[in-house]
């Protein structure tokens, strides 16, 4: 049995252009990440959580309920707010959430958003104020592909 090797592909360090290249290579310093000096503080009493809607508007999530303390005798009014969703617990409104803890999106809510069966949505739930805002895909790529590098092409 014959073993052959293959020869290594080494670059011809000899070359001036190879040496100068190399030269500079090693006298750039690394870039380094600018970091701000102090951070704000998060926020504390602020609960983001995604969800998907299924067929009947249901989120898939109840971390939201809990946190707010819903139940299925929580009434709710649901209304649409610049392509969002603002949930809040209102004595006068017509939604609960269901008997398991999910909130439920109506079929009237998710067309004003556009918010189409599978999408997955942000929930923002704001402890203090009792609220939920949910934000569906468009308001998302709207928020989020400004400041991503490259913009909308990333």
């Amino acid at each position: 049995m014959t073993i052959s090797y293959i020869r290594p592909i080494v670059p011809d360090t000899t070359s001036e252009k190879a040496s100068d290249a190399l030269t500079r290579a090693i006298a750039q310093p690394l870039p380094l990440i600018a970091v701000p000096a102090s951070r704000p503080p998060r926020l504390t009493n602020v609960l983001y959580r995604m969800a998907t809607v299924d067929q009947r508007g249901r989120l898939a999530d109840r971390h939201t309920t809990a946190a707010l303390d819903w139940n299925a005798g929580t009434r709710l009014n649901i209304r649409e707010h610049d392509g969002l969703l603002v949930i809040t617990a209102d004595p006068h409104g017509v939604f609960h959430p269901t008997k398991q803890g999910y909130l439920r999106l109506p079929a009237d809510a998710r067309r004003a958003a556009g918010v189409s069966c599978g999408d997955g949505v942000l929930l923002l739930t704001h402890l203090d104020r009792q609220t939920v805002t949910v934000f569906p895909p468009v308001a998302l790529d709207d928020l989020l592909l400004r400041v991503l590098p490259g913009g909308e092409e990333a």
